[in-house]
C-alpha cells in the first residue's frame, strides 16, 4: 500500500473514530471497550499531530492562532479522555467527547487542511512518513 500523505493519514484517523463513535452507540456490552478504543485513538492521534504536524504547520504558514486553537481543543478532548478513564463511559460523557471531536475535525478539515494543502514548503508526503512511523510506535503493545 502507498505511504499516506499527513493529511490523508490524519482524516483516516478522524473517519476510524466517527465510525467507532457510530458502533458505540449501539454496543451493548462492548461499550466499555468501544470507548477504550476511542480514547486510545484519539490519544495517538493528538500526540502525533502536536509532535509532528502542527509544529511543521506553524513553521511553514506562520498562522499560531490556528495551531493554538487546535491545540486548546486538544486540551479539552484530552480532559474528556481523562475523565471516561478514570471513571468509565457514560452516554453523558460519550455524547460531549464525540460532539467536541466532531467540531475539531470539520475545523481542520474546512480550515486547517485545506491552508496547509495550498502552503508551498509543507512536504505532506514526508510529513504523513513521520506521523506513520510515531503513530506506530505510540500503538505498539507496551511490556508490562
Amino acid at each position: 500500500m502507498a505511504q499516506q500523505d499527513a493529511i490523508a493519514l490524519l482524516d483516516t484517523d478522524h473517519t476510524k473514530v466517527e465510525q467507532l463513535f457510530a458502533n458505540y452507540k449501539n454496543a451493548g456490552d462492548k461499550q466499555q471497550q468501544i470507548a477504550r478504543t476511542i480514547c486510545q485513538e484519539l490519544t495517538v492521534h493528538a500526540q502525533i499531530e502536536e509532535e509532528i504536524f502542527y509544529p511543521a504547520f506553524r513553521k511553514a504558514t506562520g498562522d499560531d492562532e490556528m495551531v493554538d486553537h487546535a491545540t486548546d481543543e486538544h486540551d479539552e478532548v484530552r480532559q474528556m479522555v481523562q475523565q471516561i478513564e478514570a471513571s468509565g463511559p457514560t452516554d453523558e460523557l460519550m455524547t460531549e467527547l464525540q460532539e467536541s471531536v466532531k467540531e475539531h475535525v470539520d475545523e481542520e478539515r474546512r480550515e486547517m487542511f485545506d491552508k496547509a494543502r495550498r502552503t508551498p514548503g509543507l512536504d505532506l508526503a514526508e510529513l504523513g512518513e513521520k506521523l506513520a512511523a510515531r503513530k506506530a510506535e505510540l500503538m505498539a503493545p507496551h511490556p508490562a
